[in-house]
C-alpha cells in the first residue's frame, strides 16, 4: 500500500503552515488521492528505501533528531505538488448535480492567468523544496546509507553533465537543479549516447559539448516528461504559447513548437561540432601522410658506404 508522510488526525492544523500560507481547508482525505499519486513519483527521485525510511519516522511518536529536517521537507515538497495535481478538484465542484464552479456575492472563479500563476508558483515551490531535501541529504550523506547507496544518487553522481551546465546554458534554476537533473537523467544518458559518443570514441566534456548537450535535452525534455517536471524555461514558453492560442491547438503540438526551438539550436551546434571533428581529421591525415617517406625519393646520408666509398 501507498504510504506518506502524513496524519490524518489535526493534519489541517500541522500542514497549513506548510503550505505557502494558503487559506485552504486541509481536509486530509479530500486531498489523499492526490497526495498518493505524489507518493508514488518520489521514490524515483530518493529511493524507495530512503523513501519507506523517512515515512518510518513521520510515523514514529518520537521523530529521530537527523529525521526531522528531511521529514518536514518532504512534507513541504508533497503538499505543493499535492495541491498542484488537486487544483481542478478545488476549481471544480462535483455533485450529482453535475460539475460547477463556485460563484456567490462575495467569491467568484479566479481567472485563468491567476490558475496558471498558482499553478506555476505550486511547481517551483515542490521543486524548491524536494531541492533543499536533496542537497540536505547529499550533505550528511554519512547519516543516511540508504541514500548514499542508492541507485538514484549512484546515477546521479556519474551523469556526464552536471547541474552547473544547465545553469550556464539554459538557465534552470539553482532553486530546483538538482530535482530536475534527477528526473532527467535517463534523457541526458541518452543523449550523450546518442548525440556524443555516436561522434567520439573517449568524449572529453568541453564547453562546445555542453552546451548542445543541453540543449538537446531541453528539447526531448518538453516532449516527453510531465508538465510539473519541465524547469521554468519550459514551463513559460508553454504557458506563454497556451495563451497565445487559448488553446485552440493540441498541448503535443505547442510542446512539439517549444521543442523545436532548443532542437533547432541543439542541431546547430552539433553541426558546428560536426564540422570540426571534420577539420581535426583532415589536419590528422596531414600530418600522417607528411610523416611518410615518398615511394622512389631519393635519399642520401652521410656515412653512405655505396655514396662515400
Amino acid at each position: 500500500m501507498i504510504k506518506v508522510p502524513f496524519k490524518p488526525e489535526n493534519f489541517a492544523r500541522e500542514m497549513k503552515p506548510k503550505i505557502s500560507g494558503m487559506n485552504l481547508s486541509l481536509e486530509y482525505y479530500n486531498i489523499e488521492s492526490s497526495l498518493y499519486k505524489v507518493a508514488a513519483m518520489i521514490p524515483d527521485i530518493i529511493s524507495q528505501t530512503m523513501y519507506d525510511k523517512i515515512i518510518e519516522a513521520a510515523e514514529s511518536a518520537d521523530i529521530e533528531e537527523k529525521y526531522k529536517s528531511v521529514v518536514d521537507y518532504l512534507q513541504r515538497a508533497m503538499l505543493h505538488f499535492g495541491i498542484y495535481e488537486h487544483m481542478i478538484y478545488i476549481i471544480l465542484h462535483i455533485s450529482n448535480d453535475g460539475v460547477t464552479t463556485k460563484k456567490n456575492d462575495s467569491e467568484t472563479t479566479a481567472y485563468k492567468y491567476q490558475t496558471d500563476q498558482l499553478n506555476n508558483n505550486l511547481i517551483t515551490t515542490a521543486w524548491f523544496w524536494m531541492n533543499i531535501l536533496i542537497q540536505y541529504l547529499n550533505d550528511h550523506a554519512g547519516d543516511f546509507p540508504e541514500w548514499k547507496d542508492s541507485d538514484q544518487k549512484k546515477d546521479y553522481d556519474n551523469l556526464p553533465i552536471d547541474l552547473s551546465d544547465f545553469n550556464k546554458w539554459v538557465g534552470v534554476e539553482s532553486s530546483g537543479g538538482e530535482y530536475f537533473m534527477m528526473f532527467a537523467g535517463w534523457i541526458i544518458r541518452e543523449v550523450w549516447m546518442d548525440c556524443v559518443r555516436s561522434r567520439m570514441k573517449e568524449p572529453v566534456k568541453t564547453d562546445a559539448i555542453a552546451r548542445a548537450v543541453c540543449y538537446e535535452v531541453m528539447g526531448r525534455a518538453c516532449q516527453r516528461l510531465a508538465y510539473s517536471c519541465l524547469p521554468a524555461p519550459i514551463r513559460m514558453d508553454i504557458d506563454n504559447e497556451m495563451g497565445k492560442n487559448h488553446r485552440a491547438q493540441a498541448d503535443k503540438d505547442i510542446r512539439e513548437r517549444i521543442a523545436g526551438k532548443f532542437t533547432s539550436q541543439a542541431n546547430t551546434y552539433w553541426n558546428a561540432m560536426d564540422l570540426e571533428i571534420k577539420r581535426a581529421a583532415i589536419e590528422e591525415q596531414k600530418k600522417t601522410v607528411s610523416s611518410k617517406p615518398i615511394i622512389g625519393q631519393d635519399g642520401y646520408w652521410e656515412g653512405d658506404k655505396f655514396v662515400y666509398s
